[in-house]
């Protein structure tokens, strides 16, 4: 049975593939040609196969190295993205903050929500992950965030919640669409167009669904998204149609995608998600006023552009 290779093997073989010989490796790893060289023939002894070939004074990677390089790789920059981690904690005393949210969320509202908390509070490295509604929720739960905005979800025990605002829903559609002459849109409009609907552990397929209900059937699906901004990217596309709110609506200019208002009136909530159990609600009360108030300025703005 082979033996197995120890940390300096492996670093002595990941320095030879990249740069090229035995001279650079040297150079790379701050000790001697022969000390490189003796790794190198020790690991080669220890695996049982060669892992170079010398071509024109350089030394080239079998395929099993180039196999194995792969898996170094993999682990170096597992390595790499700690001493990147410990770096930051050597060279700030800044906190961390580890955020979940929903990809339109996180583009339209979240930037604001930063800039208010680094400028009124303390300078905070800040972790961002994009998630539906739920995971978002099961992040919280988690305790892989700290915070969360998404969409209403039902109740996590565990998982305290607050309410940010809500926001009536528009149909997106291709600008050249026909339906795009009307003031508004209905279900009973949209009922025979195709639709592109979001994902149901979103939350908004099925206040969707509710609204096709009263005309008499819901429209044909013919995809399904797990975020809006994918969704209104399909409807630029000239695919079909999709319901949201106006948080997308930044992303997608007139000229592909046209907006209107939907009828009957429904909502989208969104809330903010915090474990219970980790900390005072009170310290959390800062950023969730700043959520609630970035959401507010952001929907009055593009209720404005979008009237």
């Amino acid at each position: 049975m082979a033996r197995k290779l120890s940390l300096r093997h492996i670093e002595t073989i990941h320095a030879v593939i990249l740069t090229g010989s035995v001279t650079g490796a040297a150079a790379r790893l701050f000790v001697t040609q022969p000390a490189v060289s003796n790794v190198l023939r020790e690991a080669e002894d220890r695996l049982g196969y060669p892992l170079f070939d010398r071509r024109g004074g350089r030394l080239m990677p079998t395929a099993l190295a180039d196999m194995l390089f792969e898996e170094i790789e993999r682990s170096f920059t597992g390595l790499e993205a700690i001493n990147d981690f410990c770096e930051q904690i050597r060279t700030s005393q800044r906190q961390r903050m580890t955020i979940a949210c929903t990809p339109s969320f996180g583009a339209a509202v979240l930037p604001r929500i930063i800039n208010a908390y680094v400028n009124e509070l303390s300078p905070t490295f800040f972790s961002i992950h994009s998630r539906n509604a739920q995971h978002v929720a099961a992040l919280v739960s988690s305790r892989k965030a700290d915070v969360g905005f998404a969409l209403k979800v039902p109740e996590i025990p565990g998982v305290q919640s607050e309410v940010l605002g809500e926001l009536p829903l528009y149909c997106y559609l291709p600008a050249s669409h026909p339906l795009a002459s009307h003031p508004f849109l209905t279900a009973e409009q949209l009922r025979h167009e195709p639709m592109i609907s979001l994902s149901r552990i979103e939350g908004v397929q099925d206040i969707v669904t509710h609204a096709f209900a009263g005309a008499g059937g819901a429209a044909t699906t013919v995809a399904e998204c797990p975020a809006a901004i994918t969704a209104c990217a399909m409807v630029a596309a000239g695919i079909g149609f999709t319901l949201y709110d106006l948080l997308p609506r930044t992303f997608f200019d007139d000229s592909r995608v046209a907006v209107r208002p939907f009828k009957p009136d429904c909502q989208t909530t969104y809330q903010a998600y915090w474990l219970r159990s980790k900390t005072s609600d009170s310290d959390f009360a800062p950023i969730v006023r700043m959520a609630r108030q970035a959401l507010g300025d952001v929907a009055a703005q593009l209720k404005r552009d979008n009237p």
